[in-house]
């Protein structure tokens, strides 16, 4: 374990050493342009490895018209959030180019921060790219973002152990439970904490059951027996004994290093566990065993013969309402997220593209083996609640929801309807 944390330390030492240079970069280029060159600021997103170089071609294609310059933010979504709010409330005009988080949407559109595209905007913005990922981009039928990527959850599981990937969440517990009678390693790793992450498990049991937390227009929290039906699942899952002991403090690090250590039969996780594995095999022998024996799938269905709604992730590009500079934000995004350079940033930080065509290439291919299966669950994938209260609405979820073994489906479903109605109508104390 010591050497894995070492390993997971010196990679963020890196990632944040590259997000500096990225930084440093930026501002040189900005000083290297003349007194008249617009500056597009762009917030989120920057620090990705290799965006520097991205960075610099959009700059010398933009020929002198405009120079983007990429700034830091906090790591987690929430302080990124947090500086997003300030900063737009003051209608601070140095912001131009926004990296959101896929659920800011609504709210970002509702408070007026954030400009909704031109009809000629949005068909450039959204040639050749999946529908789920413009959904996300979209309110009350109006594309305020381009999307930038995607993400989606997938089954990692060890074939040694199950050769044949379970299909539905009642034979992963099955087999499961088969594996701890024989001995076998045998645990079911999810991000059970109270965060975000289990907002986004919670999610994609309630669509695959049909439900969900709040009506198209965000004036009613849709609590009923699908979400009953989801909370028994879960409940069922974290009391089993077939959970890490650690669920309830369990975030996507912690699932991954189960897997890789070998703890874990299955892990239902982000694309990045195989590169991370990978990467993580070359220098340790228990990773590279792990690694040499680990397969992906589909995410389970929850009814059987049914395809599951799996969550979305991802990140989506906004113009402030306060940009100086909107033409050359627009543009600035669109050579960011270009196909080239959506191809190039799969390839060097792991962020699943929004374009379709991106999914035919060869080199996408070799480096995404489980692109199909991507593909697939992308082209159904489901957004969280859109509503401009989603922040108070994950908090309360992810409050009631935790610790998953606590639940009672039909007690905590009555909660989840109250406080979430409450925050609709403008009522309540967050948790």
């Amino acid at each position: 374990m010591e050497q894995s944390f070492h390993r997971v330390r010196s990679h963020r030492w890196r990632q944040v050493t590259a997000a500096a240079a990225a930084g440093a970069l930026a501002v040189g280029l900005a000083s290297c342009a003349s007194d008249d060159t617009v500056v597009v600021n762009v917030y989120g997103g920057t620090a990705a490895v290799g965006f520097d170089r991205i960075i610099a071609a959009c700059n010398e294609a933009a020929e002198g018209r405009y120079r983007i310059q990429g700034n830091l933010l906090p790591a987690d979504a929430d302080g990124q959030r947090e500086q997003f709010v300030r900063r737009l409330a003051s209608r601070d005009s140095g912001m131009d180019l926004l990296g959101m988080d896929v659920t800011w949407t609504a709210e970002f559109a509702e408070a007026g921060w954030i400009r909704e595209l031109t009809p000629e905007q949005a068909e450039l913005a959204t040639a050749d790219i999946l529908q789920p990922p413009i959904d996300t981009a979209t309110w009350q039928d109006v594309l305020y973002g381009i999307p930038k990527h995607t993400n989606v959850q997938l089954l990692w599981y060890r074939p040694s152990l199950t050769p044949e990937p379970p299909q539905t969440w009642d034979e992963m517990l099955e087999m499961a439970s088969d594996l701890r009678d024989r001995g076998e390693i045998y645990e079911i790793g999810f991000t059970g904490a109270r965060y975000e992450g289990l907002v986004v498990g919670f999610n994609t049991l309630l669509n695959s059951f049909g439900g969900d937390l709040v009506n198209e227009d965000s004036t009613e929290a849709t609590i009923d027996e699908n979400t009953v039906q989801a909370l028994e699942l879960l409940q069922r899952y974290a009391r089993s004994g077939l959970a890490s002991a650690s669920l309830s403090n369990a975030q996507e690090p912690e699932v991954f290093a189960e897997l890789q250590q070998g703890r874990s039969a299955f892990a239902l996780n982000w694309p990045y566990v195989l590169s991370a594995m990978r990467g993580a095999a070359e220098t340790d022998a228990r990773t590279r065993a792990v690694y040499e024996d680990l397969a992906f799938a589909p995410y389970p269905s929850v009814v059987a013969g049914e395809t599951p709604s799996v969550t979305l992730g991802g990140m989506n590009y906004a113009i402030s309402t306060y940009s100086e500079h909107p033409d050359e934000a627009f543009d600035a995004a669109m050579c960011l997220r270009s196909p080239e350079n959506q191809l190039q940033v799969a390839l060097d930080a792991g962020e699943v593209p929004v374009n379709v065509t991106i999914y035919e290439n060869p080199e996408f291919q070799e480096a995404y083996p489980m692109y199909e299966i991507l593909l697939e669950q992308l082209e159904v994938a489901v957004p969280r609640p859109k509503t401009p209260f989603y922040q108070n609405i994950s908090t309360i979820v992810s409050s009631a929801l935790s610790p998953p073994a606590a639940i009672d489906p039909e007690a905590t479903a009555d909660e989840l309807r109250d406080r979430i109605q409450d925050t609709l109508e403008g009522r309540g104390i967050l948790p």
